[in-house]
C-alpha cells in the first residue's frame, strides 16, 4: 500500500469518526423526550386541556364521539379547530435549540405569560408541554417540554408563521357555531312561527313516507297543493347551519331587553331520536356602520336586512348574530311552498 492511499484511508476515517462524534452531541443535546412534541397520530387523543399562566383562563376539550368534542363540558367544540389543531401536532418539529444567549428569558417569558398544554391518549396523560412567543422572525415557536433541561424553536415545514395560534384559551374560539346539523333521513319535525304573519307559519312532518306539510290544522296535499320537493330541498337545507359570532357591543342588559321583545320567527327542529333545537329569531337595529342604510325606494329603514339576533334554545342571556346569507334558505312561509298554478 503506497503512501498515497494510506494519507487518503486515513482522511476517511478521520471524516467518518466526526461524524459519529458530531451526531452523539446532538443526540446528547436533543433528547428525544425532550424534543418529541408531536404525534404520528392523533387518532387516541381524546383529551386536550389548555392553560394561559398569565390570564388564567382554560379550555377542556373532550371527545365524546368519532367526531364530537365538547368544550369544558358545556358547549359543543369546533371540530375544524381542532382538526387543525391535531394537523399542526402531526407536522411539527423541532428546528433548533433556543440560542443560549436568550434561554434564561424565554424561559422568563414562559413562566409569566405562557400556555401550558397536556394531551391525553385513551384516558391517560400523554404528552405536557408549554407554549411561549415566537422567534425574532416569527417563523419559529418557542416550546418547553415539561421537566426538560431547554426550549427549543418548532416549527411546521412549509408553514411560514408561528404555532402558537394553536393553543388559545378563549372559549369563543373554540366553540362551535353550529346551530342546526341535523340530515333530512334524521329529521322528525319542523315548525316554523311567524309572529307577525301567523298564517305563514307551518309545520314539516317527515317521520312517515313522504314530508306532510301543515298549517292551522290543515294538512297539504302533496303535489297538488304543496310542491314535493320543494319540500324536499328544504330538508336538506338543515344540516349545516352556523351562527356568525358574538354581537361585542351588547351588555347584559341591552341582550335582556331583546329577549323581552317578540321575535320575528322561532324555529324549531326534532330530529327522530326526540332531540330539539330551538332559534328565536330578533331584529336587528340598524347601527351606523350597517351596509343598508335604506331600502329600495330609498327611505331610511329602522333595522337591518342582512343581519339578525338570535337565542338557542332556552338561553336568553347569550345573544348570537345571524345572517339572511346563511339562515334565509330556511326562513320560509308557508306560501313558499305552494303549487305554481300557471
Amino acid at each position: 500500500m503506497n503512501k498515497k492511499t494510506i494519507i487518503l484511508l486515513s482522511a476517511i476515517a478521520l471524516v467518518v469518526a466526526m461524524f459519529f462524534i458530531l451526531n452523539k452531541d446532538n443526540t446528547q443535546t436533543l433528547n428525544t423526550n425532550e424534543r418529541d412534541f408531536g404525534f404520528k397520530s392523533t387518532d387516541k387523543i381524546d383529551k386536550i386541556f389548555i392553560t394561559n399562566i398569565q390570564n388564567k383562563e382554560y379550555a377542556l376539550l373532550t371527545k365524546v364521539g368519532k367526531d364530537e368534542w365538547r368544550l369544558n363540558d358545556k358547549f359543543d367544540a369546533s371540530t375544524s379547530q381542532i382538526e387543525a389543531m391535531l394537523e399542526t401536532m402531526r407536522k411539527i418539529q423541532v428546528k433548533k435549540p433556543v440560542a443560549k444567549d436568550v434561554v434564561d428569558n424565554v424561559i422568563k417569558q414562559m413562566v409569566i405569560r405562557g400556555t401550558k398544554v397536556e394531551f391525553y391518549e385513551a384516558g391517560k396523560l400523554s404528552k405536557v408541554f408549554y407554549v411561549g412567543g415566537n422567534t425574532p422572525d416569527d417563523l419559529g415557536t418557542y416550546f418547553y417540554m415539561e421537566n426538560a433541561k431547554e426550549p427549543f424553536v418548532c416549527h411546521v415545514p412549509g408553514f411560514n408563521g408561528f404555532l402558537s395560534g394553536n393553543f388559545y384559551t378563549s372559549l369563543e374560539a373554540w366553540r362551535s357555531k353550529v346551530v342546526f346539523k341535523t340530515k333530512e333521513e334524521d329529521i322528525a319535525k319542523i315548525d316554523v312561527k311567524w309572529f307577525d304573519q301567523p298564517n305563514a307559519s307551518f309545520q314539516l312532518d317527515n317521520v312517515g313516507t313522504e314530508p306532510v306539510l301543515v298549517s292551522a290544522n290543515k294538512t297539504y296535499k302533496n303535489n297538488e297543493e304543496v310542491n314535493l320537493n320543494k319540500i324536499k330541498s328544504y330538508l336538506k337545507c338543515w344540516e349545516f347551519l352556523c351562527y356568525e359570532g358574538f354581537p361585542i357591543d351588547l351588555d347584559a342588559h341591552k341582550i335582556d331587553s331583546i329577549a323581552h321583545t317578540k321575535p320575528i320567527v322561532i324555529l324549531n327542529l326534532t330530529d327522530k331520536k326526540g332531540k330539539v333545537k330551538t332559534l328565536t329569531v330578533h331584529r336587528k337595529g340598524l347601527k351606523a356602520d350597517s351596509y343598508k342604510q335604506t331600502d329600495d325606494e330609498g327611505n331610511p329603514m329602522a333595522f337591518e336586512m342582512e343581519n339578525y339576533y338570535a337565542f338557542i334554545d332556552d338561553n336568553k342571556t347569550e345573544i348570537v348574530q345571524i345572517q339572511d346569507f346563511v339562515f334565509g334558505k330556511v326562513l320560509k312561509q308557508l306560501s313558499d311552498f305552494f303549487v305554481i298554478r300557471e
